[in-house]
């Protein structure tokens, strides 16, 4: 509906296909998204398709008037019989509800889609189209990047591009992983732009080195290997280059391989110089301590703590996967592991080390970078699509 003042006043759905623990970084944007929404008097709900969603992160936004969609009685049985008596069962349960049941009669004007990884899945899919919510207008941002699973089926492949084909935009947070979904599914897709994750730091201001001769190297993220690939750093640490090296490593975060980490910290005969800090909230505080960000990701978007790192005034050693590449170039503001693998990465924490002197000047240079690629307000940037997309109808 068009106000006076020549917005528009939507009725908005977020949807976000992430499954696992309570919070993920790809669900930033549709945060701000419904925070700039609701403050220029727009209704929003966001579909609670999983019962582990961060109540820290929904609670500000529910103070604004955001509002919460069942996934509806079928939905809400299966989650009760994976508890109580079986995950698999409780799967074979949920195939015959959709989660998004009540989609339809809530009639948002829009639904904007995140999909965690560059591809959704083929379940969530068929979960909102046995929803008929595909009917209703949607716009779909898609986050992760990853060429090395295995090959998707041409049938399955048709499936995913018609869910794309049918959305009014497809949004992508890195022009890699825009290119990496034509890749996967062979085909080229259509009104596509490219948005920016938002930065979940209140004072953007850079920050002194510290102070000390000993490098201090800190990597930031979820204790996934297969994802974050901490075990990538731990073997290039222990490597013969840098074993008698002067630096103490601190990895920030929380997951299921804590355990594994440590066991390798200790196989590598680094575990004294290693320290698990776990979950922080406070990127200055990580930053006033530390010298230099490593991140041996083996797939990525374009992870929020590097840009973080970056506004911060630090140097990155990173593996060239996702959108990383569109943010850190070498030398001017980090160092680029061309691979995923052990080998490459010590190559790029060696020429980092080699240039130890350099760190501040090159932590300035990625500020510098940072600031010019930044959006000020995703969350606008967003909604403006929305809008637009409703006026086109």
């Amino acid at each position: 509906m068009l106000t006076t003042d020549g917005a528009i006043d939507l009725r908005i759905a977020l949807i976000s296909d992430f499954t696992g623990w309570g919070w993920a970084g790809c669900e930033e944007l549709w945060a701000e998204l419904a925070r700039s929404a609701l403050k220029q008097g727009n209704e929003v709900a966001f579909v609670q398709s999983r019962d582990s969603v961060d109540e820290k992160k929904l609670r500000p936004l529910r103070e604004l008037g955001l509002k919460l969609l069942s996934p509806g009685a079928g939905t809400e049985f299966a989650s009760m019989v994976k508890r109580r008596a079986s995950w698999r069962l409780g799967s074979l349960v949920a195939g015959w509800w959709s989660p998004f049941v009540n989609i339809p009669s809530y009639a948002p004007d829009i639904l904007f889609i995140t999909v965690g990884n560059a591809l959704p899945s083929l379940p969530f899919i068929h979960d909102l189209e046995r929803s008929r919510a595909l009917a209703i207008p949607y716009v779909i941002v898609c986050h992760n990047s990853s060429l090395f699973d295995t090959p998707i089926r041409r049938e399955d492949q048709e499936i995913i591009a018609r869910f794309y084909s049918g959305a009014r935009r497809v949004l992508f947070v890195a022009q890699r992983t825009y290119k990496d979904a034509e890749h996967l599914l062979a085909t080229n897709l259509r009104s596509v732009s490219i948005v920016r994750n938002p930065v979940n730091m209140i004072d953007a201001g850079a920050l002194p080195m510290p102070d000390g001769p000993t490098a201090r190297i800190a990597t930031l993220g979820r204790l996934t290997m297969r994802s974050k690939g901490q075990d990538v750093l731990l073997a290039a640490l222990g490597s013969p280059q840098f074993k008698d090296a002067d630096w103490i490593l601190s990895i920030y975060g929380e997951g299921p391989h804590l355990e594994n980490l440590t066991k390798l910290a200790k196989h590598y005969g680094i575990v004294d110089r290693v320290a698990f800090k776990g979950h922080q909230s406070d990127v200055r505080a990580i930053w006033t301590e530390n010298h230099l960000l490593a991140m041996s990701s083996r797939n990525e978007s374009a992870p929020l703590v590097i840009v973080e790192a970056m506004l911060c005034g630090r140097p990155c050693v990173v593996n060239d996967v996702g959108g990383i590449s569109e943010w850190v170039s070498e030398p001017e503001t980090g160092f680029i592991s061309s691979g995923i693998h052990v080998e490459s990465f010590v190559a790029a924490l060696d020429r980092a080390w080699s240039h130890r002197d350099q760190w501040a000047a090159i932590g300035e240079h990625a500020r510098e970078r940072a600031l010019q690629l930044i959006d000020p307000d995703p969350g606008g940037t967003a909604l403006k699509i929305l809008q637009e997309v409703v006026a086109e109808r």
